[in-house]
């Protein structure tokens, strides 16, 4: 056999390899329809008691204590804190009244030892926070926190604390740690209320001003914050009244949340849900933590690339395998354990005799980020050459236009799925509110936020199919409307502290 024939079978058989790896990624209607009915079952059972919160597999449906939605005419100045996947960022949020708002903020990449190091304690994570809000104070705020004449007390300065980690939360103002996700392993945090922790090293900070008043997490905050700015219409319908139902992430991770009547969340205790109702309360925002929808994998689309990922690389496999198919931080991963396999079948990178031998990026987990495949999935240039270019400057891994067709479609098989999966909590929680039903043609908001749905190329438009294969039906679909919320987890966690 000449090189030329060689070549072309083993493009045969590498193109035969991607074209079965890609089917094992495809979710149709009918996964669609099993996936909601079991996030529908989920959800009820998660608003039940749950007997041991550490190892339970079920769906958090945690209880925020957050009974209302601000409607845009909300006034005044707050602080808010947000610990994300890589960043720390404090902001002073002024409240227009009007739907709008302005915000000052600052952003701190997390130390890398803070995420690293096993010996990394709540007090050096914490202190870090702490320390951060000090210099934003005296850089935005410096008479808030300057001495008083004659001794007098400094102001009260309320601030929300959005924590987007699983918390068990038992007020708007306290919530213990139930376990760490999306990098973070510091196993003395784990139990503790983060609250205390936060407020005890603003105090030794000597920022007694600052009163941590409400715990919030991102996609509580990305739900706070579209209701406060949208005008609850939609021009496109007419001015058909659309209802914010549903706040969600979709970016390094991913979560949701919804309103929820309180008379349904069983697990609050009869006392806590009698004295809720006689205020006058009805609902009850309650964050389903859906990244860790079916950690038990009873329906979940999964491959032999998805169990490595959670086995070998997470600091917590077993948890979050919701997340780990959906989320920005794992597209890459996935589409990197399938190019190293692909590699030792021997059907791509020949020009690397052994694992050893490929580049040293390639054999490192997470190094491929996401936004490499979001110039591969759109790469329609001669030769793919802007995919060349993407891998070798991500990788440093040249590639022949073959093998760049291939890891293009295996690109778009990883982020169709991931789109469509995203689609089962959208359609679960509306049908189970029956909030399409409220009101004759009524229409239904989802506030969004994070990188890969407001970047993604297609990932919206993908999302929007698969809404329309699941049980909501194409009429459904028509009548959900996807609005990017900015700053949520910042206006968000500021809307909270306003009414605690």
């Amino acid at each position: 056999m000449s090189f030329e024939d060689l070549h072309k079978a083993t493009a045969h058989q590498l193109s035969a390899a991607v074209d079965s790896i890609c089917k094992d990624f495809e979710v149709d209607a009918a996964k669609l329809d099993e996936l909601t009915a079991y996030f529908i079952e989920q959800m009820e059972k998660g608003l039940a008691p749950i007997q041991d919160k550490q190892t339970d597999k079920g769906l958090p449906m945690i209880p925020t204590f957050v009974t209302g939605s601000p409607n845009g005419t909300e006034q005044g100045v707050l602080l808010a804190a947000d610990l994300g996947g890589t960043n720390f960022r404090v902001c002073s949020v002024t409240l227009n009244g009007d739907h709008t708002y302005s915000m000052e903020q600052m952003k701190s990449k997390i130390p890398d030892e803070l995420l690293e190091d096993e010996n990394v304690t709540s007090d050096d994570l914490f202190g870090y926070l702490a320390r951060r809000t000090a210099v934003f104070l005296k850089k935005y705020h410096p008479d808030a926190i300057a001495p008083k004449a004659g001794g007098a007390a400094a102001e009260s300065l309320k601030l929300g604390f959005t924590f987007s980690y699983p918390v068990d939360q038992t007020s708007l103002n306290s919530g213990s740690l139930i376990r760490w996700t999306k990098g973070f392993n510091i196993p003395d945090t784990v139990g503790k209320d983060v609250v205390q922790l936060y407020q005890d090293q603003l105090t030794e900070q000597g920022l007694d001003m600052v009163n941590v008043v409400a715990l919030t997490n991102d996609t509580v905050g990305t739900f706070l914050s579209h209701c406060y700015t949208s005008n609850n219409t939609d021009s496109l319908t007419s001015g058909e009244i659309s209802e914010p139902t549903i706040g969600c992430i979709f970016g390094t991770g991913t979560n949701g949340c919804y309103m929820e009547e309180i008379s349904k969340i069983t697990k609050l205790s009869d006392d806590a849900r009698e004295k809720l109702l006689k205020e006058g309360k009805t609902h009850m925002v309650i964050n389903t933590e859906w990244g860790s929808f079916d950690n038990e994998l009873k329906h979940l689309p999964t491959t032999k690339y998805d169990i490595d990922i959670d086995q070998k690389y997470t600091p917590n496999p077993g948890f979050h395998l919701f997340e780990k198919r959906v989320s920005g931080m794992f597209l890459g991963e996935v589409l990197r354990n399938v190019l190293v396999d692909l590699h030792a079948r021997g059907l791509i990178f020949a020009q690397y005799r052994t694992q050893a031998q490929l580049p040293h990026r390639l054999q490192t987990p997470f190094e491929l980020d996401s936004e490499v495949l979001s110039h591969i999935e759109i790469d329609d240039s001669t030769g793919l050459r802007e995919t060349e270019l993407s891998l070798l400057q991500s990788l440093r891994l040249p590639t022949s236009p073959s093998e760049r067709k291939e890891i293009q479609k295996l690109v778009r098989a990883i982020s169709r799925r991931s789109a469509y999966l995203a689609a089962v909590p959208i359609a679960a929680i509306t049908i189970k509110t029956g909030v399409l039903n409220k009101r004759y043609h009524g229409e239904v908001e989802i506030g969004c936020d994070g990188s890969v749905v407001e970047y993604y190329p297609g990932f919206r438009s993908m999302l929007r199919h698969a809404l329309a294969l699941s049980p909501l039906g194409s009429e459904g679909e028509r009548k959900v409307h996807l609005r990017l919320a900015k700053d949520g987890s910042g206006v968000g966690a500021a809307l909270c502290a306003l009414v605690a």
